[in-house]
Formats: structure tokens, C-alpha cells, sequence
């Protein structure tokens, strides 16, 4: 079948700004690509941060075509279209899921042929599930660096598609905490942590994050320097900061609740500008902050394995499905502070449905 010369895609302009244009180029095709279809794609963490503040505006999450528009989109999953002259073992009409550096909110996006950006789609599960396959591949290893003992208590500040994902990589690994205690400012978030599996719902707006945890937790008494944090191993740090959240950053209150000797903060959420902190349970308690950006190839197919095993459902996560037309509103919705996840769909022109 031949390609239409032009395609659908989302095109951002600037913060608060993005719009369709129905002239977009469709891609060229390098020789060790393959052309996706798309079905659907996910709103990222990050993608927000773009739209929101410009931040990390660039080739990590925009893919800039040769007419010089700037598309964003990179966690999707679609059928191939097409496979480029130097492409083996992939066959045009195989169902797929693809990470790129943006490109993917489009009818047609191009995507390198290599374990880190393309994996085959299990049959059992679904092109919305499948969609949210590199934020789950994400907190699988944020869990693999985080090393967890026995019985630990674990923190995940930020319960979005990420901290959510790392609640459910926790349980459905089996990995033997005591308690997980699920931060954010939103109930609606905090509620669906609970669902999948945290034993404790922290609202900071509410109460006092440290004493709320060290109530849970228990303390740990140190004797020099003299204090009693809680006793926290771990902190997952999935927010990051966010300049229209107040409060203190997400990362300073990981050094607050970190028990003496031998804690942890990943950190995975992103920064939209600079922050201020007071480093000093840096030193007094020898804390570990390890940082996480992406995956490893094998965890992309893990997760698609946990979903198609049915260990992981992704389904309950999904707050709506938006079509390409409706870009703007897709945007706004998933930064409403209520959504978890919201996917567009370039191949549907209809009116946006909640699933």
C-alpha cells in the first residue's frame, strides 16, 4: 500500500501551546528503522514539564521534522508500517512498542530497530496497555537499583504513572517490605496507590510528612548526631520539582524521613529549574542518593511480560483517551492534578472517551 505524503501531528509551539497540523511530512525512513503506526501514546511526566515551563525542550523529547515543526511523544506502542532496506527480523503488520525522543504524537513515527526503543507486543495485551510499557520498564529499575532488604519501609513521593508503577513492580515481585508509604497532593492519586498496593496514604497538605511516617514506621534512635528519624530505608523520589507545587522539594524531605546508615533516595523525577536544600542529613546520616533515567533493555520486555501475566494491570491507571485532534485538551487534563495516565490516539478523530 502506498503512504499518503502527509500525516497528522501535534506540533509544539510553547508553553501552553500545542496545536495539530495536517500537512506534517511523513518521515523518512533510515535504513535501520522501522515506520509505526501509532495507536496510542502516552502523556509523560516530562512532557508536562515541557509544556508547562519549556524545560528539557530538545532532541530527548521533540522530534524536529524537516519543515522545522517540533513533535512531541515518545512512550507508544503501534504496528509497523514499514521496515527500512538494512531491517531484519521485523515484519510490516507486527504489533509493537516504541521509545523514542519524541515524533510519536503522529499518525507515523520513525523508530530506531534496537532493544531499547523497540520490543514486540505480547497478544494478550492491549495497544493502551501497552502504551505504558516504558514508565512500568522505568520503576523496574528504579527497584533493581534500589537494592531493597528484608522488611524495609519504603517512601515513593509523586504517586503519578511512575511511583504508581513502582508500587506495583514492589508487589507483583514479590519484594518483602513492611510498610510502602504513597506521597502526593493529590487524593484521587493517592487513592489508586492504595489500590495497588501501599499500606499508608500521606497527604502533605494534610499533616506532617516526617511525623506522619515516623508514626508508621517507627524510629530510629541515633546517638550522634542525636536524633530519631523515621525509620525509612528507601525513598523513591518520582516527583522531582515542580515550580507550582509548594512545599518543600520532594528530595529534601526523602533526607528528612531516611533512617541513619545505609538509606536511599532514587531519584527519577525531573527538575524544572533550580532548588535550594539544607544537605546537612546528607552527611549525618550517610545517605545514598542514586539517580535512575530509564530502563534496561531486558526490563522494556519485562514489563510487557508482568502485564500479559496479569501480575501488573496498567488498565485501572488509564484516566482517559484523547484523539489527536484534541492535543490541547489531552494536555490540560493530564495536568489537572487528578489523571494518572491520559493517551492520544492518532487514529481516531472522534470525540475523547474515558476508558
Amino acid at each position: 500500500m502506498t503512504l499518503a505524503a502527509t500525516m497528522h501531528a501535534a506540533i509544539f509551539r510553547d508553553p501552553g501551546r500545542i496545536d495539530v497540523r495536517t500537512d506534517v511530512g511523513v518521515p523518512d525512513l533510515g535504513a535501520n528503522e522501522v515506520l509505526v503506526r501509532v495507536a496510542a501514546c502516552g502523556i509523560c511526566g516530562s512532557d508536562m514539564h515541557l509544556y508547562r515551563t519549556n524545560a528539557h525542550r530538545g532532541p530527548g523529547l521533540l522530534r524536529v521534522t524537516g519543515e522545522g515543526y517540533e513533535i512531541p511523544g515518545h512512550e507508544y506502542s503501534g504496528v509497523i508500517e514499514r521496515v527500512g532496506s538494512a531491517v531484519d527480523g521485523w515484519q510490516v503488520g507486527e504489533r509493537v512498542v516504541g521509545v523514542t525522543g519524541g515524533g510519536a504524537f503522529a499518525e507515523l513515527v520513525p523508530v530506531p530497530v534496537n532493544p531499547w526503543q523497540l520490543v514486540h507486543m505480547p497478544a494478550a495485551v492491549s495497544f493502551d496497555e501497552a502504551a505504558t510499557t516504558e514508565p512500568l520498564a522505568d520503576a523496574l529499575q528504579m527497584v533493581r537499583l534500589a537494592q531493597i532488604a528484608p522488611a524495609e519501609n519504603v517512601v515513593i513521593i509523586g504517586v503519578g504513572i511512575i511511583g504508581l508503577g513502582v508500587i506495583q513492580v514492589l508487589r507483583a515481585l514479590e519484594i518483602p517490605v513492611r510498610h510502602i508509604v504513597a506521597v502526593d497532593v493529590s487524593r484521587t492519586r493517592l487513592d489508586a496507590a492504595l489500590d495497588v498496593g501501599a499500606t499508608l496514604a500521606i497527604n502533605p497538605r494534610d499533616v506532617d510528612t516526617v511525623e506522619a511516617i515516623g508514626e508508621a514506621c517507627g524510629r530510629v534512635a541515633a546517638e550522634y548526631p542525636p536524633m530519631q528519624p523515621p525509620d525509612v530505608g528507601v525513598v523513591f523520589d518520582c516527583a522531582g520539582y515542580l515550580q507550582h507545587v509548594k512545599g518543600p522539594p520532594p528530595l529534601q524531605t526523602a533526607l528528612n524521613v531516611l533512617r541513619p546508615n545505609g538509606g536511599r533516595v532514587i531519584c527519577f523525577g525531573a527538575y524544572e529549574g533550580a532548588v535550594t536544600l539544607d544537605l546537612t542529613y546528607l552527611i549525618e546520616k550517610q545517605v545514598r542518593i542514586i539517580g535512575s533515567m530509564g530502563y534496561a533493555p531486558e526490563e522494556l520486555v519485562q514489563a510487557l511480560d508482568l502485564m500479559a501475566a496479569g501480575k501488573v494491570d496498567r488498565r485501572k491507571l488509564i484516566s482517559g483517551r484523547f484523539p489527536l485532534a484534541q492535543i490541547s485538551q489531552a494536555f490540560e487534563t493530564q495536568g489537572n492534578g487528578q489523571s494518572i495516565k491520559v493517551l492520544v490516539s492518532p487514529q481516531t478523530r472522534s470525540a475523547a472517551a474515558d476508558l
